[in-house]
C-alpha cells in the first residue's frame, strides 16, 4: 500500500475505529451567560446556557421536548455569544464533550451561531 492511501476504516484524527460522528445542531434561546474571558493562548472563551423547546416525533408519536443545554464557545463563537442580548433565539451547531476528563456529564461546544 503506498503511504499516501488510507487504510479502509482508518482516521486522520486517532486510532482506527475512534473517530464517528459527533455534531449538534440545536434551537434555542440564550437563557445565562458568563463574562468573557481568555484562555492562556489568548482565545475568548464565553461559557453559557441554553433553554431548548420543540416537538419532536418519537415512535410516530409526538413529544414535547423542553431542555436546558450547558455549553462553550471559544474563538470567533465565543466573541458572537458575548454580544448577544439573553433571550436570543439562534441555531446553535458544535460537538458535544465531557465538561473535563474527571466529569461524565456533557457540555456542548458551540463552534457557529445562526439566526433561525
Amino acid at each position: 500500500m503506498n503511504q499516501e492511501e488510507e487504510k479502509p476504516n482508518s482516521s486522520k484524527f486517532g486510532e482506527e475505529g475512534k473517530a464517528g460522528i459527533n455534531q449538534l445542531t440545536l434551537t434555542g434561546t440564550l437563557i445565562a451567560k458568563s463574562v468573557l474571558r481568555y484562555t492562556p493562548a489568548g482565545l475568548p472563551i464565553c461559557e453559557f446556557e441554553l433553554e431548548h423547546e420543540s416537538e419532536q416525533l418519537e415512535a410516530s408519536k409526538p413529544r414535547l421536548v423542553k431542555c436546558t443545554v450547558q455549553a462553550l464557545a471559544l474563538g470567533v463563537a465565543a466573541s458572537q455569544v458575548n454580544g448577544l442580548e439573553l433571550g436570543s433565539l439562534k441555531n446553535w451547531s458544535g460537538f458535544v464533550a465531557l465538561r473535563s476528563h474527571k466529569s461524565k456529564s456533557l457540555r456542548f461546544h458551540v463552534c457557529a451561531v445562526r439566526e433561525c
